[in-house]
């Protein structure tokens, strides 16, 4: 049976097992059950003595890897199939989403860390050679990875110095290069990230880096960094991991989470559910105003601390309505309906009933931030121009978001 040691920031939490028919089972260890205040590996997974059947510990686990065609390329880079999924997590699994490292027995979590300074010219190679080389899987020394199926590198920055995390030593940001076939997605997202901060949503910093390669740059929330420039772990999970689901079923379409199912998780596990309830419902509406389709389950993420569970800063925030061929259904439903353009009060107020809030407050919230948006966005707008320059996109979606705010008033009156 293949064993793989399971850290959660740097101590040993547990041990994941695979049998020789792909079956996945994982049992905390006892030392860590005993200590006082440790998050368990997963909402899904509560502390226990009994081991997690395949079940339970395979959603959590494989929800770490990359999807469709990244993981497709790295399996091929490291010789395994796509669906050996402990073979993906054996190679790319010291540094994960959260606080989450993969160990072989006998290798500690400090074994060949630290980190690996690149060049511009290095840096500007690896970026081109990505999408050939996701994670720069197989290379000695190097094991990261992360959910999503768009190509990104997790790195360490101190400045504008980058560096490769070396074993299983944390990053501190992520780097998106642009999406293959749809154009546009550095600044659109860059543009969607600050609008969201502009307009009250909690979410970690972005940039843009413009030369040699345009590349959109996300500083990790789970991540904290020192005045030494240390960095440490926080751990975290997505929606569908909390849950217990699997990636393939992250679409409420396919099976996944609900708006109902979310607000549920809110419920029953955050520390401030009045809080989280309320940022979760403002992320719903900025999804909806800026025709964000893709806003699914593993698009938001809870934080587990030793005191407190709550929900993370947003990511992922990206108007996919400026583009042709891209299904513009809402992964997840508004009072029972997923078509943006024919959301109107009744649909907000169905929703309401739905999770649980009062239909006056949701309606009240959604005029606020179609009063608001706007004008927010030509703010934001005016400022990333100055900065990085004009873009089309960004006015595109500019107008996208004049619709949306359009429809919502002529419906509500």
């Amino acid at each position: 049976m293949a064993q793989l040691r399971v850290y959660l920031c740097n101590d040993y939490a547990g041990l994941l097992s695979c049998d020789n028919q792909q079956r996945f089972s994982f049992q905390y260890d006892l030392k860590w059950i005993a200590k006082k205040n440790v998050p368990p590996l997963s909402l899904s997974m509560p502390l226990r003595e009994d081991a997690y059947s395949n079940e339970k510990a395979r959603p959590f686990f494989t929800n770490l890897l990359p999807e469709s065609t990244v993981r497709e390329v790295v399996a091929r880079r490291i010789g395994v199939s796509p669906r050996n999924e402990f073979a993906l997590l054996e190679a790319l699994g010291g540094e994960c989403a959260g606080a989450v490292s993969l160990l072989l027995r006998g290798v500690s979590p400090e074994k060949q860390s630290g980190y690996r300074e690149l060049s511009p010219e290095k840096f500007h190679e690896i970026i081109q050679e990505l999408p050939k080389k996701p994670f720069l899987a197989g290379e000695d020394g190097i094991r990261l990875s992360l959910a999503g199926a768009q190509d990104k590198l997790p790195v360490y920055m101190k400045g504008e110095r980058v560096f490769l995390p070396q074993g299983s030593s944390p990053s501190s940001h992520i780097i998106k290069p642009g999406i293959k076939g749809i154009g546009g997605s550095i600044r659109n997202e860059a543009f969607c990230m600050a609008l969201a901060e502009r307009i009250g949503l909690t979410v970690p910093h972005v940039h843009v880096i413009t030369t040699p390669d345009e590349l959109y740059v996300i500083e990790r929330y789970d991540r904290f960094c020192d005045e030494k420039g240390k960095v440490s772990r926080i751990h975290q999970e997505d929606f569908c991991q909390a849950i217990g689901l699997m990636a393939e079923t992250k679409y409420e379409a396919e099976g996944g989470p609900s708006l109902a199912d979310c607000f549920s998780l809110i419920d029953r596990f955050s520390t401030n559910p009045v809080l989280d309830r309320k940022a979760l419902l403002e992320w719903i509406m900025f999804n909806y105003f800026i025709h964000n389709a893709d806003a699914h389950a593993k698009n938001i993420s809870l934080l587990l601390t030793p005191d407190k569970i709550r929900l993370a800063p947003f990511y992922d925030l990206m108007c996919t309505g400026v583009y042709e061929g891209i299904n513009e259904r809402l992964a997840m439903k508004i009072g029972n309906e997923n078509r943006s353009q024919w959301i109107r009060s009744r649909h907000w107020e169905r929703m309401a009933k739905e999770v649980g809030i009062g239909a006056k407050f949701v309606l009240r919230a959604v005029k606020e931030m179609a009063d608001q948006i706007e004008r927010a966005a030509a703010e934001i707008a005016v400022r990333q121009q100055a900065i990085w320059g004009p873009s089309l996109i960004v006015s595109q979606i500019q107008k996208i978001i004049t619709r949306q705010v359009k429809y919502t008033r002529s419906s509500m009156g």
